[in-house]
């Protein structure tokens, strides 16, 4: 069998594997791409929260990708329908419209993208300079008491951050306790309102995160008693 010097010297392609070998960079964007390519696309928040971790840059390109597909199928199916079309002034090439699971996946990145940018690290940093809450919930477009609300959960999920990331992520005990001392006590009727509308992130996950999971408005975790039945 030729080895690699002879195939190379022959023009057949070095692959993804044997560039990584070689320590040529491009070797491992190949893989990295593959690995991207093979991936299953999200349908659900969940989904897309797993595939693009703390990270926007891949979610932006897809979510662009995507709805910059479906903007143009749209515009051609409407000059077409309207007899406008002009081949010589729009150009020849087809645009396959988004299927059902392409339109879930946009609506999921989307979701997933504008969750990734909700200012709670900011409404945290505004606090800390000195802002009011009054201020606050005037930035937001909110009332004070959701702010508030609002404030806590995100100081909740961080805090909860740091048991299943294994401390690598996360607020720490302290930086908790500053937080829930910058929220106040929260206001009844408000956070019946935000827990009617969010869901949360049970807190009974082991050391290393298995059993986290996500509860509906109003769910009740039921396994925790399952857990300690099993011990």
């Amino acid at each position: 069998m030729a080895d690699r010097e002879e195939m190379a010297g022959a023009g057949a392609p070095a692959t993804a594997g044997e560039l990584a070998e070689t320590g040529d960079p491009r070797g491992h964007q190949a893989d990295a791409q593959a690995s991207q390519e093979q991936e299953p696309r999200p349908v659900t928040y969940d989904d897309a929260s797993r595939l693009y971790g703390a990270g926007t840059i891949r979610a932006r390109e897809r979510y662009d990708e995507l709805s910059m597909r479906d903007h143009l199928a749209r515009a051609y199916a409407r000059l077409r329908a309207s007899g406008e079309y002009d081949a010589a002034r729009h150009g020849t090439r087809d645009t396959e419209p988004l299927a059902a699971a392409e339109h879930l996946e946009l609506l999921a990145t989307a979701e997933y993208l504008a969750r990734a940018y909700k200012p709670a690290f900011e409404v945290d940093n505004a606090l800390r300079a000195d802002a009011s809450w009054a201020q606050v919930a005037d930035a937001l477009g909110t009332d004070e008491a959701m702010a508030r609300v609002e404030y806590r959960a995100w100081a909740d999920g961080q805090h909860d951050m740091l048991t299943w990331t294994e401390g690598r992520m996360g607020m720490s005990d302290a930086e908790y306790a500053e937080a829930l001392a910058r929220a106040g006590e929260p206001e009844p009727g408000a956070a019946k309102a935000y827990a009617a509308t969010h869901r949360v992130l049970c807190a009974h996950a082991d050391q290393d995160g298995r059993g986290a999971h996500w509860l509906a408005p109003g769910e009740k975790c039921i396994s925790v008693p399952e857990l300690e039945a099993g011990q």
